[in-house]
């Protein structure tokens, strides 16, 4: 069969394509983590094309005799049995020079060494699986051998865009301060709170960026919608989803929404998290690369909107000089970079009530070289300490007891 395919060319490759059920839409195949593979026998821009509009994704390279296939087992199995004979290739790394990032792999391993070597404070937990099946992995810090939900509790979250590949690096920084420090006030907080850390909401947008070792600009996650991949994680949350212009209604758009609120299954997740834990009431969502403090809201300008209080208003004002003071990024307003809606910050304030901040790091790119990495990550553990120390209460730091 793959003879003929070879000698044939396009004619034969649509005939042993369509019959065979290869022409299933991806969607209908996608049930598992996408893998990479190598297609033998593709040699012409004819065949490559045929694959494309079969829907297969097939990467942006060509060789003179295959390609490169990112698709489930399903899909694979699909082409092997119209005659392709395909093999498995390596796990995706990061280019050359930038292997101080983690990749997924590499950023499971490292949360399973952290909680092996500090088995009585750093427990690993999971928010539950990826679109493709990848694991959510995270830890929890705090002395409690179980989870403890009277004790205050405060959040880290990064990566909700897969090229910010920097935010896992200063997430998973941050557990290692809170797990590894000998500082007394910090061994008083792994004590009296509970801290729960997930370096990436998004590893399969996050693996498929670094595909074939190259950056690819990859935004989305890799859900499809329409036959079309990805849906923006931090424009999938329910509160005032698609309600002010700050969000993409077309799933070729690069902040598309989604077709309904938490239609992302890496959101859904997160959800249920915050909802089965309402001692969380700081949270830090990590970003690229504007180098700015963020408070909410996102979907309106105003300062001051009927549903926000004005304790919160100043809450959130003297967090944001706080984290300013620490980090040397400016504090404003999110919708003063640019109105967004349905994103993480409006979602956990508006939602449920909680006190959340997006830090937007610095480095000029979504690819800083790897050297950038260890002082980045320093410049924004006092900002994570102070989101703990303040979990109790937010509202006291402008004179408001919570009680």
């Amino acid at each position: 069969m793959l003879k003929s395919v070879v000698v044939g060319g396009l004619a034969a490759l649509a005939l042993v394509l369509v019959p065979a059920g290869v022409a299933t839409p991806p969607g209908q195949q996608n049930a598992g983590p996408i893998e990479r593979y190598v297609v033998h026998g593709v040699y012409t821009r004819e065949q490559r094309s045929q694959l494309v509009a079969t829907g297969y994704d097939i990467g942006e390279a060509a060789w003179a005799d295959h390609v490169e296939l990112y698709g489930t087992q399903a899909q694979a199995r699909a082409l092997s049995l119209a005659g392709f004979r395909l093999t498995p290739k390596s796990t995706d790394e990061f280019p050359p020079g930038d292997e101080g990032y983690h990749t997924y792999a590499e950023m499971v391993t490292d949360l399973q060494q952290l909680a092996a070597a500090h088995p009585s404070t750093v427990h690993l937990i999971s928010l539950g699986q990826s679109y493709e099946g990848r694991d959510l992995i995270g830890v929890r810090i705090a002395d409690d051998t179980t989870d403890n939900l009277s004790e205050p509790g405060v959040l880290f979250v990064g990566q909700h865009h897969a090229r910010e590949h920097l935010t896992p690096e200063v997430v998973l920084s941050i557990a290692h301060l809170f797990a590894g420090s000998s500082k007394v006030t910090i061994g008083n907080l792994v004590h009296k709170r509970q801290i729960y850390i997930f370096p990436s909401l998004n590893p399969d947008g996050a693996e498929y960026d670094i595909a074939g070792g190259s950056y690819h600009f990859w935004r989305k996650n890799r859900q499809p919608y329409q036959g079309i991949y990805g849906t923006d994680n931090n424009r999938n949350y329910s509160y005032n989803w698609g309600c002010c212009g700050g969000s993409d209604g077309d799933p070729n758009g690069e902040t598309f929404r989604g077709p309904s609120p938490f239609s992302a299954p890496e959101n859904q997740r997160l959800r249920d998290f915050v909802t089965a834990h309402p001692n969380v009431m700081t949270a830090i969502s990590f970003h690229t690369y504007s180098a700015l403090v963020l408070y909410p809201y996102g979907y309106t300008y105003e300062d001051e909107p009927p549903d926000m209080t004005h304790t919160d208003h100043l809450t959130f004002m003297a967090i944001g000089a706080e984290m300013e003071r620490t980090t040397g990024y400016p504090a404003v307003q999110s919708s003063d970079l640019y109105i967004t809606d349905g994103d993480f910050d409006d979602w956990m304030y508006g939602a449920m009530h909680r006190y959340p901040i997006t830090i937007e790091m610095s480095g000029g790119t979504f690819y800083p070289p790897d050297e950038f990495i260890a002082g980045e990550a320093r410049r924004n553990w006092d900002a994570a300490l102070f989101a703990a120390r303040i979990a109790d209460c937010p509202t006291r730091i402008v004179g408001v007891d919570c009680s």
